[in-house]
């Protein structure tokens, strides 16, 4: 091929302009600036798309493009009055898909004519690297939209709880002396349990936004995970004798798993907690926990109000407002947000079988040591 510069060269010149050609890692292609006929292309085009030199030379530069909209002249036209053109364009392999790229055009002189030196740059990496950037941002606006309204709920939450110690404790206080023992173990009874959920709310919050912020390490370790119920269970046994409730361990066979046991321990709480909220007083909960191939099941089932399938499809969403309980109990909905994140983390699967009026059931997966 002669040299494409408007210069008149020696032999070894033009060799050396042929050879830079071809060597090119961008697509270049020469253009006939009057037929638009495909004068010469370089190496790059064969190994990427799949033409071959004498399949894309000779043919219009239409026949390379996907997008409908390069088979009129409109860059031709362009570049009779413009130095040069950039623009997007789809360029076409063989087997038809299509290679995004970024197109310049220049008016050259090759043989002694006019004509358009073409540089096709892909720039299909760069439109990947712009979608995870698209997609980041709208996840970081996700969570952003998230951790105000998780705040606006714990704010407000936070403040009821407060209130209602405050209001019990100084009715304790005042009216310390008159009160009778039943009484007195009442206000305690409820101090207590109000304290325990205000402190439950602290410890999901500090948790998930630590888990937010990349804080949140896992460390496993071989555990029993009956022991880490049974602790649980008794952690909570004040809520449990404030509705009368009773929870059965449905003949359990001890089950060793390795985990992280702090986080096992916020999900069974947070799951016991949910099922404690949803009962009616005097019914039971009842926990099992079996061995499954490569895996433990632990199920905890209430006898509560149950849910619909709209509910449960978004049980697990971050920012839903969780139901009052069957004693009007309140909730923010942080709780199963934060168990579906631990249970993730741990490589576990967590899901519910409920029915209105029917309770609730929640399972999750823990690994088994190997």
């Amino acid at each position: 091929m002669d040299s494409f510069a408007p210069v008149k060269s020696g032999e070894k010149e033009a060799d050396g302009y042929r050879e830079i050609f071809n060597e090119m890692l961008d697509y270049l292609m020469l253009i006939d600036g009057q037929t638009g006929e495909i004068l010469e292309v370089n190496n790059i085009w064969e190994s990427t798309t799949g033409f071959k030199k004498s399949e894309i030379t000779g043919k219009h530069f239409s026949t390379v493009f996907c997008d409908e909209q390069i088979e009129n002249a409109e860059e031709l036209e362009k570049i009779m009055t413009h130095d040069s053109v950039v623009s997007s364009r789809l360029l076409r392999r063989k087997t038809g898909d299509p290679v995004p790229v970024e197109m310049s055009l220049t008016m050259v002189s090759f043989r002694g004519k006019n004509a358009i030196l073409t540089v096709l740059r892909s720039i299909k990496e760069r439109l990947e690297a712009e979608d995870k950037i698209m997609e980041m941002n709208k996840r970081l606006g996700e969570l952003n939209s998230t951790k105000d309204k998780f705040f606006s709920i714990i704010a407000h939450d936070l403040k009821n709880q407060f209130n209602v110690l405050i209001s019990f404790s100084e009715l304790l206080l005042k009216d310390m002396n008159s009160l009778e023992e039943k009484q007195r173990f009442y206000f305690l009874s409820q101090i207590e349990n109000v304290s325990r959920s205000t402190y439950g709310l602290l410890s999901n919050l500090l948790n998930w936004a630590r888990s937010q912020t990349g804080k949140l390490s896992v460390c496993k370790d071989v555990v029993l995970l009956n022991d880490l119920a049974t602790l649980v269970v008794g952690e909570l046994a004040g809520q449990l004798i404030g509705k009368n409730l009773k929870v059965d361990f449905s003949g359990n066979a001890l089950v060793v798993v390795y985990t992280d046991e702090e986080m096992i321990k916020t999900v069974i709480r947070n799951l016991l907690s949910n099922a404690i909220k949803f009962s009616p007083a005097g019914s039971q909960i009842e926990i099992e926990i079996r061995e499954e191939k490569n895996h433990a099941v632990f199920r905890i089932s209430d006898q509560g109000i149950g849910m619909d399938e709209e509910i449960q499809k978004e049980l697990f969403k971050p920012g839903i407002r969780s139901r009052h309980g069957t004693a009007n109990e309140a909730g923010t909905g942080i709780g199963l947000t934060l168990c579906y994140e631990f249970i993730t983390k741990l490589n576990g699967r967590i899901w519910c079988k409920s029915a209105p009026g029917k309770g609730t059931s929640m399972f999750f997966t823990v690994e088994l040591p190997q």
